[in-house]
């Protein structure tokens, strides 16, 4: 590990004991508010764990049970039959205040309106979630499990390099956002996480991870520990990075949609049906292997790489390659922003070299 690596984690942690409340990982009632009304939609039947879900789940899934006539819940079916899911409700909340107010803390991005199909349906949402939180006296159910809840996140926490994740995220592209925000999801499955990011009333970007619980505990609920905690918070974090950077360019994105188009289907199976959300998502696992290199043992950027490789990103080790060009040449991108326009040529080139697609040779990503 660099000194200047070092260094710069050290300022982080400073940043985040001083400029940061919330704790290294943390459970929020607001999450846990959107969690208990999506249980009760057809979100569950494709999200949901794989057996009865682990006891909290059970509990808050319980919770909100006699309230299916209200309008949140109402409102969330409403949103999840228009496909609003995955990442776009827990992005949402991110944009929220907490309760019992839940007032709009930042304007929602254009992303999150267009995921959802209009500002108004999303207040509409968050001023039903408010008075079905008041309603159900939610956060007296939330505090009797808060204290469960924390020493479920302890085994996470232990050894957890934080500090040492954001550092290299912010040495990496450039630049450090407003704030880290990582929030656990007892009542969110399968594993993985969401990223999401805000932007302040100064310009300011806000980076958020979200966490989901294994999907498999019928009793204590479990989340990633160690490697696989620090690798995806690696993943979920650069989106607030990558995301941004890439989407500034949005025509040069719409011309590479031959790249997507060998692996449409296992892509739309996981919820990347554009080319710019398929560009945005194979950026970022590369940069995760990258990211390995330096944070973890050899054999792990390895076996990152093979496994996106095995979910249909067969451009991992294409961008990686030009990653390590990116790194190599600081002094003529100091900023991932810089390096953007080069890296669409050298897919852009990639696209002319193999203009003719063999469905034999990406038929193993598709298996």
């Amino acid at each position: 590990m660099t000194r200047k690596l070092i260094c710069l984690a050290m300022l982080m942690i400073l940043f985040n004991s001083s400029a940061a409340a919330d704790a290294p990982l943390r459970v929020s009632p607001e999450m846990e508010l959107l969690a208990g009304v999506l249980s009760q939609t057809s979100w569950i039947e494709k999200r949901g764990p794989e057996g009865l879900g682990n006891e909290y789940f059970r509990a808050l899934q319980d919770f909100f049970a006699p309230y299916k006539e209200h309008d949140a819940i109402r409102l969330a079916q409403e949103l999840t039959n228009k496909g609003f899911a995955y990442d776009g409700p827990p992005a949402f909340i991110c944009h929220l205040g907490s309760l019992p107010d839940l007032d709009l803390a930042y304007e929602y991005s254009e992303y999150v309106i267009k995921r959802a199909g209009g500002r108004e349906i999303l207040e509409d949402f968050r001023l039903a979630l408010a008075d079905l939180a008041a309603e159900s006296n939610f956060l007296s159910f939330f505090a009797k499990w808060e204290p469960y809840l924390a020493d479920c996140l302890a085994p996470s926490l232990q050894g957890f390099r934080r500090e040492l994740v954001e550092a290299w995220l912010s040495d990496f592209f450039g630049w450090t956002p407003a704030g880290f925000h990582l929030i656990a999801a007892p009542s969110m499955f399968p594993g993985g996480g969401y990223g999401a990011a805000v932007t302040d009333s100064e310009g300011n970007e806000i980076a958020f991870q979200i966490i989901r619980e294994n999907g498999s505990s019928e009793t204590v609920p479990e989340f990633p520990s160690g490697v696989s905690l620090e690798s995806l918070t690696c993943h979920e974090l650069g989106h607030a990075f990558v995301n941004p950077s890439l989407q500034a360019y949005p025509e040069r994105a719409n011309q590479l949609k031959p790249l997507l188009w060998p692996v449409r289907e296992v892509m739309a199976e996981q919820a990347y049906t554009t080319v710019a959300t398929f560009l945005n998502e194979q950026v970022i696992r590369a940069m995760e292997a990258v990211a390995a290199r330096d944070l973890f043992l050899p054999e792990v950027e390895l076996l990152i790489v093979e496994n996106n490789e095995r979910w249909g990103f067969y451009l991992t080790r294409y961008v990686v390659e030009q990653l390590e060009y990116y790194q190599a040449n600081r002094d003529l991108y100091p900023q991932f922003t810089d390096f953007v326009p080069y890296l669409y040529d050298q897919l852009a080139l990639y696209q002319r070299e193999h203009s003719t697609w063999q469905s034999r040779f990406f038929g193993k990503f598709l298996r």
